[in-house]
């Protein structure tokens, strides 16, 4: 790219999103490893690795939500099944935020606008913007497959880490193809991320049907996620599939470059004629702005997680049988789990859900700071409006959403638990899903905090405290890591009820450093000039 303007555009692009590819290939890099330290950790013998492999292998549950089983008696079987499926939608969503927060974003906050008034046309803008994201992802392909190859390459081979970094990382490149076609169609960022998202659900969707019967296993090649069990890159190595991941996110390229010259700046190609009678309910306050604003995501919020809440309880008797045929007792204790049984495996489950929920509340962390950067609360500034009851009203839809996705989560469990003879109640249920909302409270306090102090770094060193938390509890299950630093994640507090009683006391140290972490981050707000982005 030689024009300097263009180059310009591209920096931009890659400035915003380099530091979360960062973070992504050091997560890549150091699940991988513990995974694999974790199996020869708590399989270290023949006998237990085919124990588990029969047990696993025969669970239909566990196979339509993490993919199909290959020699899970081996290093390199188990650690494919654990970590690609996982690592991929961790990319993907990385893929999907990039790519709509540097075309759709930039549109949203009228900076795109003032680019077409100098030498650029919208569809260099596009090219620009899409070369900025390629680099952070060439940079992340780049890291994660050095870490994969110095960390795993011994126990996995050299050839077969590149393979399994090329794999993960095409699942964010076809993401951003995708993503950068919905950029186009959809008139906002907010509805081009969730048609990009609709997408991705829809492929695991196929790909779950495609895992559910022999006779559908042709439809792994109808969706990208089945690509990459198609790959089985440590196991049975194929190429085509991986690189039929990087030609999706080319082809998205492309068509985004073609379409955008069919559209308006700001404008998407199924943008209303704007012949609709205007929509006013709720908007006669903060509180009420907020809660228009979270109605659409808090349906699709509790809808996803009552779906993971269904699969949990549906799984949930075949995996306890698996993991009462296996050697994972030294795990379940390391949870404080003494049996095994559908409330253990609840409990292990509800734990990342509370992941999920301290997600979440960085995300709604990241829309108020949004707000901000955007130039929308300057407008409800200069009502009668305090940026104080700003705050509180964007707070209590938070938590609110937080709570919903607790309870949606719990619902589905019971729901189908009923059929597949869970033998664990809905108010049991309800207690273990109220137990993961102190972390997700914690976060969202802590957000606030540095949204009021660090306004411009408060989005990625709230993401970074959660990743820190997660990273911790992967690496502290297999490593003796000191009671102290355990201590710092958020995630170690949360307890696996239903299969243990809640520590309602850490639940409330945690949810009191939460409410002080909010009150000081809305005096904080209150003492500065708005921050634009």
């Amino acid at each position: 790219m030689t024009d300097p303007a263009g180059r310009a555009v591209a920096g931009l692009a890659l400035r915003g999103t380099w530091r979360a590819a960062l973070a992504i290939a050091v997560a890549n890099v150091v699940v991988t490893v513990t995974a694999v330290l974790g199996y020869v950790a708590a399989y270290p013998n023949p006998v237990d690795r085919l124990a588990l492999a029969r047990s696993i292998g025969a669970n239909p549950g566990l196979t339509a939500l993490f993919g199909e089983t290959r020699a899970l008696e081996t290093i390199a079987g188990f650690t494919e099944w654990r970590v690609v499926l996982v690592l991929a939608l961790v990319g993907a969503v990385w893929g999907l935020l990039a790519t709509t927060r540097v075309l759709r974003g930039e549109e949203d906050a009228g900076r795109t606008e003032v680019l077409l008034a100098g030498p650029l046309r919208p569809t260099s803008v596009v090219v620009a913007s899409l070369a900025g994201v390629g680099a952070a992802l060439l940079g992340l392909l780049a890291l994660t497959t050095l870490g994969l190859a110095l960390g795993a390459g011994g126990d996995l081979g050299v050839a077969r880490a590149v393979l399994l970094a090329l794999t993960v990382v095409g699942a964010a490149a076809s993401m951003v193809g995708v993503s950068a076609v919905t950029s186009q169609v959809a008139g906002t960022r907010r509805g081009a991320a969730g048609l990009a998202a609709a997408v991705l659900g829809l492929a695991y969707l196929v790909r779950v049907v495609a895992d559910s019967g022999t006779g559908l296993r042709w439809l792994r090649w109808a969706t990208p996620l089945g690509w990459l069990e198609l790959a089985h890159p440590l196991t049975e190595p194929a190429v085509a599939p991986v690189v039929l991941l990087y030609l999706l996110g080319l082809a998205g390229a492309v068509v985004a470059v073609a379409l955008v010259g069919r559209r308006d700046t700001g404008a998407g190609l199924l943008a209303g004629s704007g012949g609709r009678p205007p929509r006013t309910a709720w908007l006669g306050s903060p509180l009420g702005l907020a809660a228009r604003l979270a109605l659409g995501p808090a349906a699709g919020w509790a809808i996803g997680l009552g779906v993971v809440g269904a699969l949990i309880g549906l799984v949930a008797r075949t995996a306890a049988d698996a993991m009462s045929g296996s050697s994972s007792g030294d795990v379940l204790g390391g949870l404080g789990i003494e049996e095994s049984g559908t409330r253990a495996y609840v409990g292990v489950s509800y734990v990342l859900l509370s992941l999920a929920l301290t997600l979440a509340a960085a995300g709604q962390v990241a829309a108020a700071r949004d707000e901000e950067a955007a130039g929308r609360l300057d407008t409800l500034l200069v009502r009668p409006v305090s940026v104080v009851r700003w705050l509180v009203g964007r707070l209590a839809i938070a938590v609110a959403l937080l709570a919903v996705g607790a309870a949606a989560t719990a619902v589905g469990t019971a729901s189908t638990g009923v059929l597949s003879g869970l033998g664990v109640p809905l108010g049991d249920l309800a207690v273990a899903a109220l137990n993961t909302l102190p972390a997700a409270l914690c976060i969202l306090g802590l957000g606030t905090l540095l949204h009021g102090v660090v306004p411009r770094a408060a989005v990625p060193l709230t993401y970074a405290v959660v990743a820190g938390s997660f990273l911790l509890e992967v690496v502290g299950s297999t490593a003796r890591l000191p009671g102290w630093l355990l201590g710092l994640s958020v995630l170690h507090h949360v307890a696996p009820a239903p299969a243990v009683e809640p520590d309602w006391a850490s639940a409330a140290v945690l949810v009191g450093l939460g409410a002080v972490f909010a009150v000081g981050g809305a005096l904080a707000l209150r003492s500065r000039d708005v921050e634009p982005g």
